[in-house]
């Protein structure tokens, strides 16, 4: 039986964590255990081994197998906790398009304990402040133009909807400020996360990315709402009663990305998207990880 030491304490090497956390490489299964049975047989007479020779046995074994794209993913995200300042990633864009399983699923990979989701901000909001008072925070993101008096705007869907943004982000801000203070990696996700209204773009207490996702096919994003619909409590017939303000609001929010500098990504396939940010993640953060080692 082999010790595995970390932090001075030692436990059993497990070759389930071990293949658990080469999730992140993406991939698949099998293949990552074949790496866990190869470094469980390198393992077979040694007493205790300390945790970050096992990650240097993990990097090698996907570098012998040409996987330098898997072995960055796996190095720099493994020292994400020893960076000087937190990690955050921002995730925007109109209902329907696949944020909060996206979150949940680079959460994971990423080994990130902490979602931010916009939504529930709001409905912790709706219990502070009455409709009376804000009526806009009781609206949908796509109706929110329901409240406004449409002979006093040029764009009443736009207007609303920029109401309720400018309302949940200051119920927003102040959490993103407390994990900053916390050095805590997060994520956060919802229809208002539109780039301009946090502050993110230039904080240097943080390490920030931010995207904007979109679905450009409207037949495809509808079948979207129907399969959410088969999963939970959300009627797929409203929204798509609404799919024509939802796409105009999509159309918003990404040229409000353009205009602020976030990343456009089109998120028509769920796992290119997850690699494109992981890349684009530890690509940034692979200078600071390397002089933090």
């Amino acid at each position: 039986m082999t010790d595995v030491l970390k932090d001075g304490n030692k436990h059993p090497f497990s070759k389930g964590l071990l293949a658990t956390s080469l999730a992140i490489t993406g991939l698949p299964l099998e293949e990552r255990y074949e790496i866990v049975r190869e470094i469980d047989c390198e393992l077979d007479r040694v007493e205790v081994v300390h945790s970050r020779e096992i990650q240097q046995l993990v990097q090698r074994k996907l570098q012998e197998r040409g996987l330098q794209r898997e072995e960055k993913f796996y190095r720099v995200t493994r020292q994400l906790s020893e960076l000087e300042k937190p990690l955050f990633i921002l995730l925007g864009g109109t209902a329907g398009i696949g944020k909060s399983t996206l979150a949940i699923e680079l959460a994971h990979r990423l080994d990130i304990n902490r979602i931010i989701e916009t939504d529930t901000v709001r409905e912790i909001m709706r219990n502070m402040v009455s409709t009376e008072l804000v009526p806009s925070l009781y609206r949908s993101s796509f109706n929110a133009d329901e409240t406004v008096k449409a002979d006093l705007v040029d764009d009443p869907l736009i207007y609303g909807f920029n109401q309720q943004v400018n309302v949940v982000s200051t119920g927003v801000k102040p959490v993103i400020d407390r994990g900053i203070e916390e050095g805590v990696n997060s994520i956060v996700d919802g229809v208002h996360v539109v780039p301009g209204y946090l502050g993110m773009r230039d904080r240097d207490d943080c390490h920030t990315f931010r995207y904007v996702l979109e679905v450009p096919d409207e037949g495809e994003h509808g079948r979207r709402f129907q399969t959410r619909a088969n999963t939970s409590n959300r009627n797929a017939g409203r929204y798509l009663e609404n799919i024509e303000d939802i796409r105009t609001l999509q159309e918003y929010i990404v040229e409000e990305g353009r205009r602020n500098g976030a990343t456009i990504i089109t998120n028509e396939n769920m796992e290119q998207t997850i690699e494109e940010i992981i890349d684009d993640v530890t690509t940034e953060l692979e200078p600071l990880v390397a002089s933090s080692a």
